[in-house]
């Protein structure tokens, strides 16, 4: 009798330790395929795309081998001379 009542008292802690509890839940549902886009909602993304990436290139201030402009070389005067 007592381990009855030591079985029905560990009952609802067994659910919570993974032993038993039920079927395990479904998978949830796949989500439905991307709709074909307008040739002209594309164009006009692409077209934003090479806009924004021409616009940081120009940013960019050196190439490969450096600075592309020549460096300003002026010597210090002593009070103007």
């Amino acid at each position: 009798m007592k381990q009855l009542i030591l079985f029905l008292m560990l009952l609802p802690v067994m659910g919570f330790l993974g032993c038993g509890g039920g079927a395990p839940s479904p998978p949830p549902a796949a989500p439905p395929p991307p709709e074909q886009q307008d040739a002209g909602v594309v164009a006009a993304r692409d077209s934003e795309r090479l806009r924004r990436r021409m616009a940081a290139s120009n940013t960019i201030l050196t190439g490969p081998q450096g600075l592309s402009t020549s460096a300003s070389t002026m010597t210090k005067t002593l009070l103007g001379q």
